[in-house]
């Protein structure tokens, strides 16, 4: 029998915590979707599998050029999730929302369930509120992507093996577990391809307490290989993931720099820059403080997890972004909630006043959080695919192009779910007949500019440019106040290889 998460009949204070926040959410959900248009893969996915499709069917044209914009398939977890939401509800976003307020909030609670034998009820409360009040996930939650429930099965694989090491190492209960814990490290796997640097995780544990891998690791691990094997062998497989590493990896120092920048994100208060960067320090300072206390007693997974899943993530070419980062969030909070703690303990043993830093700090972040509140938008997003000048984009394709034309967009994966057509994503070249000869490689038809510059696009500024440079080669056939569709006439470069000049 599994360990309760919880011990008792009721719900504690950390769990309740978790669904407030929910009810929060659910009751915010905004309508919309802005035009990162990773979501609009993971759907066309969701529906493949709902309509009994091919899986990789997907309409967007895979650029090996520009490998940033996405792969050619995204993994099956995600998509396996939404589709029976989208064989219900069609391409509603509000039900898809819901599901991913429904991971979040279980993702709370397996923080509230991984974290209770560290922090008392009081500190479990304040991270959970800390975590789901933040402005941050908040915004978020209305993205249809996979982050969130990779989170929630990142923290289910660790809380899984964690009371698989601690139980008894020959019994059921502890082979029942591991097994679980590797299952759960497959689904975080297929639910984004970093997941996989939880089995490692679990062997540096076993190598840095035992100097050798147990039993309940090799357990997780068969487990783990099993299913990924299986579903690589049967299913879904996709090398173009690694495509972005043909240039080598990212410039480390650069990324590291960036993502730091990125994650001070945390402490936007709608107010002041310099209060958010000095909020960033001191919360960095605290969550080093809980993190040198908690090497102090052993080592855990939950210590290793952040620095094995952040290697990838900075050696990335790509920067992505606070998104990427959302897995160790959850432990910067915790570690911080542990430097709390251990400082509330000098007060409390000084002045005799209990939680007295606790409340301090967590009024401020409170206060922080309402100030970034008030300046965040309740509605919809203000552009996106919601905007009437997209709902005329996606008619006009639908209506004027023959199914079987290719089109380049920058966002080219939304543009094929609600259109039906074959798109592929520009890239920028120095050398525009680059540009030209792919456009001739895969038959493009029409060039689609915009989205911008309301919405910074590099791509789209290429493509706008491109256009502006060859025009007598595009007659425009369609234009609004973000887009052009532009029917490709001819190809300068075949002649001479020689671009002319206009």
């Amino acid at each position: 029998m599994l360990p309760r998460p919880f011990p008792g009949n009721r719900l504690p204070l950390g769990g309740v915590c978790a669904v407030l926040v929910g009810v929060f959410y659910l009751a915010t959900i905004r309508d919309g979707q802005d035009w990162p248009d990773d979501f609009s893969q993971y759907i066309q996915h969701a529906l493949n599998i709902a309509e009994g499709a091919p899986y990789a069917t997907t309409g967007y044209l895979y650029n090996p050029h520009n490998p940033g914009i996405g792969p050619r398939t995204y993994p099956p977890g995600f998509p396996l999730l939404l589709a029976p939401v989208i064989k219900a509800f069609g391409l509603d976003f509000r039900p898809m929302k819901v599901l991913v307020v429904g991971f979040f909030v279980g993702a709370l609670l397996m923080i509230a369930a991984l974290f209770r034998g560290d922090l008392p009820p009081p500190y479990l409360a304040a991270l959970v509120l800390a975590l789901g009040l933040n402005p941050f996930f908040w915004e978020f939650k209305d993205q249809v992507l996979s982050d969130i429930p990779f989170l929630f099965f990142v923290l289910l694989s660790l809380y899984l093996f964690t009371r698989a090491s601690g139980a008894d190492g020959s019994g059921r209960r502890a082979t029942m577990l591991a097994v679980l814990a590797g299952a759960a490290a497959y689904v975080s796997y297929a639910t984004r391809v970093v997941g996989i640097v939880l089995v490692p995780c679990f062997i540096a544990h076993d190598l840095i307490r035992t100097r050798r891998i147990g039993r309940q690791t090799v357990l997780a691990g068969g487990a783990f290989v099993a299913l990924a094997g299986a579903q690589y062998l049967l299913w879904v497989r996709d090398s173009s993931y690694f495509d972005p590493f043909t240039g080598g990896v990212a410039g480390i120092g650069h990324n590291i720099v960036a993502y730091l920048r990125s994650f001070s994100e945390l402490w936007e208060n709608g107010f002041s820059d310099a209060l958010r960067k000095a909020a960033f320090l001191a919360a960095s300072a605290l969550a080093a403080v809980g993190y040198a206390r908690s090497l102090r007693r052993h080592v855990a997974v939950v210590q290793l997890f952040p620095w094995l899943y952040l290697a990838p993530v900075i050696a990335w070419p790509s920067f992505q972004g606070i998104r990427f980062l959302i897995p160790i969030i959850p432990f910067y909070f915790y570690y911080g909630l542990l430097g709390i703690r251990e400082t509330d303990a000098a007060v409390e043993r000084r002045w005799g006043r209990k939680h007295l830093v606790l409340a301090t700090l967590l009024a401020g972040v409170l206060v922080s959080y309402a100030g970034r509140y008030s300046a965040l938008s309740f509605g919809p997003p203000a552009e996106g695919i919601a905007k009437r000048e997209s709902a005329q984009l996606f008619e006009f394709v639908r209506d004027s192009t023959a199914q079987t034309d290719v089109l380049v967009f920058s966002r080219p994966r939304v543009l094929a779910l609600f259109t039906g057509r074959r798109v592929s994503g520009g890239y920028r070249p120095s050398d525009p007949c680059e540009l030209w000869r792919y456009l001739s490689e895969i038959g493009a038809a029409y060039l689609v500019t915009g989205p911008e510059p309301d919405v910074w696009n590099a791509d789209a500024v290429y493509l706008r440019g491109f256009v502006s440079r060859f025009e007598p080669e595009f007659r425009p056939v369609m234009a609004n106040a973000d887009f052009g569709v532009y029917r490709i006439l001819g190809n300068p470069c075949e002649p001479s290889g020689v671009p002319p000049v206009h």
